[in-house]
C-alpha cells in the first residue's frame, strides 16, 4: 500500500497568502462595496462602473413614511402619514384614485419650504404623460381635487436643504394608498 503525503505549507507561504488576501479584500471594499453601499468613492472606480447609482437608489429606498396611529387621527381626516424627505433629494407619495372621485388633503412641513408637484398619471399610460394640479414651493398646502381620470395621483416633494424635512400629510376620500414611490 502506498503512503499518501499531505502537502505542508511553509510559514512564509501562509503569511504571504494572508497579506495578499487582506490587501485584495481591502481593495474590494474601497473600490466596489463603499461606492455601492455608502456612496463613498475614493478611487473614482465606483462612479465609472455605475456603482454610485446603487447607493443613490438605496438612499431613495430608505426614505420613510410612517402612518400615524388611529388615536392621533383628527376627526376630519381618514389617513395621516408622516413622511421624511431626505436632504438634497425628492420623493413621491401616491394614491390610486378612480375618475370623478375627490381627494381632500392638507400637508405641512416642519417649517422648511419644499418644491412640490401635486399631479396624476393615467392608469395604463406609458407615454410619461401627467397632469399637474398644483405646483409651487411652499411649506404647506391644502384643498380638494376632483380627479379627472383613473390612475396614480399624489405629490412629489423636493428638499433642496441640507437637512431632512418632515411632512405630515392628511387625506380623506375614496382611494387606495400606494405609498412612497
Amino acid at each position: 500500500m502506498s503512503e499518501v503525503k499531505i502537502p505542508v505549507q511553509s510559514l512564509k507561504t501562509i503569511v504571504i497568502s494572508s497579506v495578499v488576501a487582506s490587501l485584495l479584500a481591502f481593495f474590494i471594499l474601497i473600490a466596489f462595496i463603499a461606492p455601492a453601499e455608502y456612496g463613498i468613492d475614493p478611487t473614482g472606480l465606483g462612479d465609472k462602473l455605475g456603482l454610485m447609482a446603487l447607493a443613490e437608489k438605496q438612499t431613495l429606498n430608505s426614505k420613510k413614511a410612517v402612518s400615524c396611529p388611529a388615536g392621533e387621527l383628527a376627526a376630519d381626516w381618514q389617513d395621516i402619514v408622516m413622511i421624511t424627505v431626505p436632504p438634497h433629494s425628492g420623493l413621491e407619495y401616491k394614491f390610486f384614485i378612480k375618475k370623478a372621485a375627490t381627494i381632500s388633503y392638507e400637508w405641512s412641513s416642519n417649517g422648511a419650504a419644499l418644491y412640490f408637484d401635486f399631479h396624476g398619471e393615467p392608469k395604463g399610460d406609458t407615454s410619461g404623460y401627467f397632469k399637474s394640479y398644483q405646483l409651487s414651493t411652499l411649506n404647506k398646502a391644502s384643498g380638494a381635487q376632483l380627479i379627472p381620470f383613473t390612475g396614480s395621483h399624489g405629490w412629489y416633494w423636493k428638499n433642496n436643504s441640507a437637512e431632512p424635512v418632515q411632512v405630515i400629510l392628511k387625506t380623506k376620500g375614496s382611494y387606495k394608498i400606494k405609498g412612497l414611490i
